[in-house]
């Protein structure tokens, strides 16, 4: 399959079994892993989106090493907020930032690297758009095109809706996820993917629980 993408007729009927296995959301109630991506995988992984600084471009820092720098454990459910404004914004001037609502460029290209690794070649995967669109008072959509058309399916759609907040295989094997209000991408998967995830030097990547919170990730 080559980069080509087209426009599933009937998106609802593709995010139907996505709904059905996500976690329901409840006022008042921690927000965790499987609100955004479905129950029922044997495993789950958080994949950290990197930190850089705007005055030094190619300077990149990863969660681990913005941990050691606040003194905080490194582990799943670490937040920006508990790195502390010290480690956030050295020097006046200068302020270490990450992306929300999707992976940066790198991170990305690590990830469909991976995914390529455990994915039948030619298989379909799927992209949604959802609540980007509904925001804007739109309807989803849901692209078909191959992993490595997630460029070209951003690109299309449109900076402004951010990148696809979910995509997954015809086989439905593993699920990518990334909130609006998330600062990294989490994916539902087989035991196999998740060590290839853990194991990448591609990506920045730790297991999580299903149960784990993201709030302020």
């Amino acid at each position: 399959m080559t980069d080509r993408f087209v426009a599933e007729p009937d998106p609802a009927r593709e995010l139907a079994w996505l709904r059905e296995r996500l976690t329901p959301e409840t006022d008042g109630r921690q927000h965790v892993v499987t609100e955004v991506v479905p129950e029922g995988f044997p495993a789950y992984v958080r994949v950290f989106h990197s930190w850089w600084l705007e005055e030094v471009p190619g300077l990149r820092r990863t969660w681990r090493e913005m941990a050691g720098a606040a003194g905080v454990q490194y582990q799943g459910e670490l937040t920006d907020e508990s790195l502390g404004q010290e480690v956030l914004n050295p020097p006046v001037g200068e302020q270490w930032e990450t992306t929300g609502a999707e992976a940066d460029a790198d991170t990305r290209r690590g990830l469909v690297e991976i995914l390529s690794d455990a994915t039948a070649s030619g298989q379909a995967v799927f992209f949604s758009y959802e609540l980007a669109k509904s925001l804007c008072d739109e309807e989803p959509i849901v692209w078909r095109s191959s992993l490595t058309g997630l460029e070209a399916v951003r690109e299309h759609t449109g900076e402004e809706y951010g990148g696809p907040e979910h995509w997954w295989p015809a086989d439905r094997s593993w699920v990518v996820a990334c909130d609006w209000d998330l600062t990294s991408t989490y994916v539902a998967c087989s035991e196999e993917l998740a060590e290839l995830l853990v194991r990448s030097d591609r990506v920045e990547a730790l297991r999580v629980a299903p149960t784990a919170r993201i709030d302020g990730t």
